[in-house]
């Protein structure tokens, strides 16, 4: 199978571009991600895999899993933009602040979901029996990922689509330091769980372990928030 991310996110994400307004970008890439997610509950005796990788679980995972994931990443998005690096100035990544103004509607998003994550299962019917596309797949579908990026990067197109984003507290001491401590921590749990040696399971957990770390990081932010502190990204 391609890999979760960023790979997978390579066959949706044009769909933003070509009708901004139709599709919820944030929903397009995590549901593009979604199938997957489900193998960081190997173990846990949760129905959800297969169900994920089965027409069924369009629904029944990955919309919700999508939804919930989505709400989460634009709650975040400005304390975590606001501490990104500002380079490689072509990939614009403090831009992506404004997904906390973002409110798309409900249908577009449940929409751009199931779209998405049936472009993740579709590519991985694809590739399941040919071992060498598969790879090539999810090397020619990461670079198109970073591609469309920087395509989006370089036109501003983030803020062409949602105006500018909102004021956030810079504390990068803070923030990183958090950040880092929680993701390390969720990644030793990661080693010790069910089918850790699994490398799409312990991939998988290993992808919740740094959203987990970096929303930490953006509530730290938060919580111990100065006056002074604030800044533009």
């Amino acid at each position: 199978m391609p890999l979760t991310f960023p790979s997978h996110a390579a066959l949706p994400l044009p769909l933003k571009l070509w009708r901004p307004r139709w599709f919820d970008g944030v929903a397009l890439v995590i549901g593009s991600a979604a199938p997957d997610l489900a193998y960081a509950l190997d173990g846990s005796g949760l129905p959800v895999f297969p169900l994920s990788h089965q027409p069924a679980g369009l629904v029944l995972f990955c919309l919700p899993v999508t939804l919930l994931c989505a709400a989460l990443v634009r709650r975040a998005a400005p304390a975590v933009a606001v501490h990104l690096p500002s380079r490689p100035a072509a990939l614009a990544l403090r831009d992506y602040g404004v997904l906390g103004v973002s409110r798309p509607r409900l249908a577009v998003s449940a929409l751009s979901a199931v779209l998405a994550a049936a472009t993740h299962q579709a590519w991985d019917r694809l590739t399941e029996h040919a071992p060498l596309f598969d790879w090539a797949s999810t090397v020619l579908g990461a670079l198109a990922a970073l591609a469309l990026a920087a395509h989006i990067g370089r036109r501003g197109l983030l803020r062409a689509w949602h105006g500018e984003p909102r004021s956030a507290p810079a504390r990068p001491r803070l923030f990183w330091s958090v950040a880092a401590a929680v993701s390390a921590a969720g990644a030793v749990v990661a080693a010790q769980l069910p089918g850790a040696f699994l490398p799409h399971t312990t991939g998988s957990r290993l992808i919740g372990a740094l959203a987990l770390g970096l929303m930490a990081g953006a509530g730290a932010t938060r919580l111990f928030r100065r006056p002074a502190a604030f800044a533009r990204p």
